[in-house]
């Protein structure tokens, strides 16, 4: 019911659990009820059958019932302003995203939640429970006139005569914490079917009355069943370590005030379900053949019993479980045998465990994980050490030989080697008599004092040296240098005067470079220098490394001489000036020149500088006049255009 003066309640995070000896014994449930579950906290789940609840279905502000309405959910935070209570999790722990109904009630007369019992599912005129897991959502809140607690009444009816087989109400729930509410009746005699509901019992307030719900469930009820290990009142929590071996236990039962019981005994695995256990109908249980080095994992056992000989197994009643939990055993072992040197520090870890219990050789004692035993190791500490390691009440005993050796200082010689790539260097120990390197990549061997190195790469190399028990270690790192790499560059052409750029590019470690000849270039140490030759010339880029040597290569540079065109001749035969010839045009020697017309007809054409126009076309001469020229130098040059004058 909606309020203006609605707290902040604190999350649901406790269960009460406790543990009595039950009066009586409980059934599997007839109706199961827990509203399913979703994938996470997010979603609201889907709304309940029509014939499930006379209430509405409806939501404010997301994952908040609206007034006098409900929601299946299983998260919810921040109603109306943070007054009900958060909701992060149902009442009952087999799924982690599990539905409980939450109910923003009003003062009408309400069925909150309804049931149809088939007669099938009873033994007529057996005793049931109808229970109901409640918790009160307003709980911290302002009460101001007007306000009531939940209060809900749980109702069993014949659905043939409409007689009340109960009729019993929760009165004010006032716990924020999910509590049990039931009621037991008789299932009817005549055989018809039962009507099970929850309903408002709160009719008078205007604020208040909000409520979560969960585990509705109608079970059978029956005779006392006690059940334990070794006698039906001996313990019902076990523990077997992991790997114990077999185990004799011996699991016995008793109904109370039952003269011819008839048993069954079921088992459950990591609440998988129960299922019966084939031909185990006596009291007693003999677990030594199921419980040879089982699986880690928590086993359970009740007894069934039926209500009387010869009775239906929908009134078989069960005990509280009796619960094995196979835990696994601590692994941690210590090597059988600890070496250290002579002023070392003598230090033994144990590890997996949360209780340590060493003896030493002396016969003193520690509870330490890592037993730190001496700043100085010297041979009055050797001896067997020994430590028994406990987690989850399971134990394992582990024990070292200690023994202690003469000092040892091995010595590397050339600690810090450099190779260029392709090369090799021998490394070299001394100071022991076993040797041992890693990584034995780009090594001969791995197992002397100087085996040769040759990686590929800069590598780092460690050295265990001992002498029979004293171990040290020490490391060596091959440095390996990138040999020089050279490259002048693509061959390049030029126009004569017109400078270009040279391409050039080197890699390497510690590397210098300069070009050859040093003739017409702006800067020879430049891998990029600018050059202006006049003639067809070769550079050479040489690359050297101090360590790794010298490499080298060319780059030829071909230069387009330029051309001196005349822009007049006059073949008439007196020898002078009779031809038109392009100086240097054979320097060309893929260009095409063209003559035109002013009207743009060809009367002439040579490749490169094979012929020389003598102002005639097809052995005629041709008119004085202006001609124009086109010269296509190829090799990616510009084209040459121009006019010349023909006089006669």
């Amino acid at each position: 019911m909606r309020t203006f003066y609605k707290l902040t309640l604190i999350a649901l995070t406790t269960v009460f659990t406790f543990k009595v000896k039950a009066q009586v014994s409980l059934g599997n449930p007839v109706v199961p009820e827990d509203f399913g579950h979703g994938t996470n906290y997010s979603p609201v789940g889907q709304p309940l059958p029509a014939d499930r609840t006379d209430m509405k279905f409806a939501s404010v502000s997301g994952r908040c019932p609206a007034n006098g309405a409900y929601l299946i959910l299983n998260s919810s935070s921040n109603c109306f302003g943070d007054t009900f209570k958060t909701i992060n999790f149902d009442h009952t722990d087999t799924n982690p995203y599990g539905y409980l109904m939450m109910v923003n009630g009003d003062n009408k007369p309400v069925v909150y939640y309804r049931r149809r019992i088939e007669a099938a599912k009873f033994c007529a005129g057996a005793q049931y429970r109808f229970s109901v897991f409640i918790e009160n959502i307003n709980i911290g809140m302002p009460k101001p006139a007007g306000y009531v607690d939940p209060d809900i009444r749980l109702v069993a009816r014949s659905a043939t005569s409409g007689v009340f087989l109960l009729n019993r109400a929760t009165e004010a729930i006032t716990s924020d914490t999910f509590t049990e509410y039931y009621g037991d009746f008789a299932a009817p005699a005549d055989g018809s079917d039962v009507i099970v509901t929850l309903e408002n019992n709160s009719l008078t307030g205007t604020s208040g009355n909000d409520f979560a719900m969960d585990d509705i469930s109608v079970k059978p009820i029956g005779p006392q069943i006690d059940a334990g290990e070794g006698s039906p009142t001996g313990p019902q929590s076990l523990q077997l370590c992991l790997n114990a071996g077999p185990q004799t236990y011996v699991l016995k039962a008793f109904a109370h005030n039952v003269v011819t019981p008839q048993y069954q005994w079921q088992f459950n695995f990591n609440k998988q379900g129960w299922i019966n256990m084939p031909g185990k109908t006596n009291a007693t249980l003999d677990l030594i053949t199921e419980f040879q080095n089982p699986p880690v994992g928590k086993y359970q056992f009740r007894a069934g019993v039926l209500s009387a000989p010869g009775g239906s197994l929908n009134c078989q009643t069960f005990s509280l479980p009796i619960t094995v939990d196979v835990v696994k055993n601590p692994t941690f072992s210590l090597p059988p045998v600890s070496t250290f040197c002579e002023g070392d520090i003598l230090s033994i870890p144990a590890q997996g465990g949360s209780d340590y219990y060493w003896t030493l050789p002396d016969g003193s004692h520690s509870t330490q994980s890592r037993l730190d035993v001496a700043l100085s190791a010297d041979k009055s500490y050797e001896g067997l050490y020994t430590v028994t390691i406990t987690q989850n009440g399971c134990s394992i005993t582990s024990s070292t030989q200690v023994k202690v050796y003469p000092p040892l200082n091995p010595v590397v010689e050339n600690t810090v080697p450099i190779i260029c790539r392709g090369e090799s260097v021998q490394l070299k120990v001394t100071g022991g008599s076993i040797y041992k390197w890693t990584p034995s990549t780009g090594l001969d061997k791995d197992n002397v004092a100087n085996p040769t190195a040759s990686p590929n790469v800069t590598t780092e190399y460690n050295v265990v040296v001992s002498n029979g028990g004293c171990i040290k270690e020490r490391t060596v790192r091959v440095t390996v240098l990138d040999p020089p790499l050279v490259n002048a560059g693509p061959d390049l052409s030029m126009e004569e005067g017109q400078p270009i750029k040279l391409q050039g590019s080197a890699n390497g470690s510690g590397i210098t470079y300069y070009w050859t000849p040093a003739d017409d270039i702006s800067n020879p140490t430049s891998l990029t220098p600018t050059v202006n030759p006049i003639e067809d010339v070769t550079y050479t880029l040489h690359v050297k490394s101090q360590q790794c040597g010298e490499v080298t290569d060319n780059v030829n540079v071909k230069v387009f001489k330029k051309l001196l065109i005349s822009n007049s001749f006059s073949p008439n035969g007196d020898g002078v000036n009779d031809l038109w010839r392009i100086e240097k045009l054979y320097t060309y020697p893929e260009s095409v020149l063209s003559v035109y017309t002013r009207n743009g007809q060809e009367v002439f054409r040579t490749v490169g500088d094979a012929m020389q126009w003598d102002g005639t076309l097809g052995n005629k001469q041709l008119p004085s006049g202006t001609y124009y020229y086109v010269i296509d130098r190829k090799n990616n040059l510009s084209k040459l255009s121009g006019w010349v004058l023909l006089i006669r």
